[in-house]
């Protein structure tokens, strides 16, 4: 291994262990603004976002720490994983709570508007 070699790999040694650290600060966040948030939305909010990009991360930094194929190939597919169910469990969530609660809204309610309920529950 030459000179030049070794550095690259303390490079990507140091690149992986910052994504780590970082999309582990965002789990963290998240945990703490699920518990902190005073409303659902807000809540589902801080559910959703914060731990997509901190898993986002957490897989390139595996990636590039165990610079396998396999690790790859895992790390794509729970990325992509993510990426699919996340949005849709959110959603269906909110449209859970929005049935259920019937949290007041701050703007129109689109949704009742479509229904054709105009905001009666």
């Amino acid at each position: 291994m030459s000179k030049g070699e070794g550095a690259d790999v303390v490079v990507v040694e140091v690149v992986a262990a910052v994504a780590l650290v970082f999309g582990s600060a965002l789990i963290l966040l998240a945990g703490v603004g699920v518990v902190r948030f005073p409303d659902t939305y807000s809540r589902m909010h801080a559910a959703a976002k914060a731990p997509t990009l901190g898993l986002l991360s957490i897989s390139i930094g595996v990636a590039l720490a165990v610079r396998s194929t396999v690790a790859l190939a895992t790390a794509l597919l729970v990325v992509v994983l993510q990426l699919v169910t996340g949005p849709v469990g959110t959603h269906l969530l909110g449209r859970a709570v929005y049935r259920t609660v019937r949290p007041p809204l701050d703007g129109v309610d689109e949704l009742a508007e479509a229904e054709g309920r105009h905001g009666s529950p």
